[in-house]
């Protein structure tokens, strides 16, 4: 009797402990848990402690809060130049709405998946090849703009989106490899053409310039001669007038005491005559080549010189007409 009565003992024990865990729910920090009662939805229990009627409610499971990354498996996508790249993704995220994720959908990790390649193809068949290859940043933003509100229908939201490696085959990288080395030959050759186009230009324009500065510097050497010829032919010029002025007036000056001489002293015509003959030579041989006669022409004959030649021309006129009126 004492053994079946410890035998009940230890039975109802057992009962109570397993109900006892049954109604005690733990909950971590950083996820919930969903509460179900016969199948139905009921609630979502926070991180604690928390107890539950074993028979009227059922744990269902439990929901992770933490940010989840995700690695895609990468797929073929054809470019609008008809290249097939391979492209990697990789997904952060996160549950906001634990019953829409619960119970909205049967799975609403693998439709989030689904929903960023469809996304993807979609992008990536508008770009070309370069574009691709030189935008991923630009297709990050694209995808995440295009499935954030998608996604927050199943209770996820998407934090961040990630292009990983995009590759292509070796025939296109072989392809791209000789275009690449083409293109930078031409930008080489027109950068080393137009190098040469603006060293010609700049020689040009230098020549140019020497040569308009040396037709500057001889024009203004040629005015600087000239003017230097004209004043030193001008200072020429006044230096012979002066010069035959003074030599003009001398000669005047020495013919006019010579004639006041003879006319104050008392030499015969004859002897004046002489003296008017040799002055007549000297004022001949003079460089001047100038004679000095009176104001009045009427006092001409009063140059012994003159009287001398009309003296002689009337001689001559008389004797002619003598032979005349024979």
């Amino acid at each position: 009797m004492i053994i079946l009565n410890i035998l009940i003992f230890i039975i109802v024990l057992v009962l109570i402990l397993v109900l006892i865990s049954k109604m005690v729910i733990i909950v971590q920090q950083g996820e919930v848990k969903i509460v179900e009662s016969f199948g139905k939805y009921v609630k979502t229990i926070d991180p604690g402690l928390h107890f539950l009627i074993p028979v009227l409610y059922k744990v269902r499971g439990r929901v992770s809060l933490k940010q989840t990354p995700l690695e895609i498996d990468s797929q073929s996508v054809i470019t609008r130049d008809n290249v097939i790249v391979e492209v990697d993704e990789a997904i952060k995220y996160h549950v906001t709405d634990v019953r829409a994720f619960v119970y909205d959908n049967e799975d609403s990790v693998r439709s989030m998946i689904q929903d960023c390649q469809s996304n993807l193809r979609g992008i990536i068949g508008k770009m070309d090849l370069n574009e691709v290859l030189n935008g991923t940043e630009e297709i990050n933003v694209s995808l995440f703009e295009s499935v954030k509100d998608i996604t927050a229908g199943y209770g996820l939201s998407i934090d961040r989106i990630n292009i990983g490696e995009i590759s292509v085959s070796d025939e296109i990288v072989n392809s791209m490899n000789k275009l690449i080395t083409a293109s930078r030959d031409k930008e080489s050759t027109i950068t080393i053409s137009e190098g040469r186009k603006q060293s010609i230009i700049l020689d040009s324009e230098a020549n140019a310039s020497q040569m308009q500065i040396d037709a500057e510097a001889r024009a203004k050497q040629t005015n600087i001669d000239a003017k230097a010829r004209a004043e030193r032919t001008r200072i020429d010029a006044d230096a012979e007038a002066e010069r035959i002025r003074i030599t003009t007036e001398a000669e005047r000056q020495r013919i006019l005491a010579l004639n006041k001489a003879i006319k104050e002293s008392d030499l015969n015509e004859q002897a004046l005559a002489y003296l008017g003959i040799e002055a007549f030579k000297q004022v001949v041989r003079s460089e001047t080549n100038t004679v000095i006669l009176p104001s009045n022409m009427m006092e001409l004959g009063n140059i012994p010189v003159v009287k001398e030649l009309w003296t002689a021309q009337d001689t001559k006129n008389q004797s002619n007409h003598s032979q005349i009126g024979e």
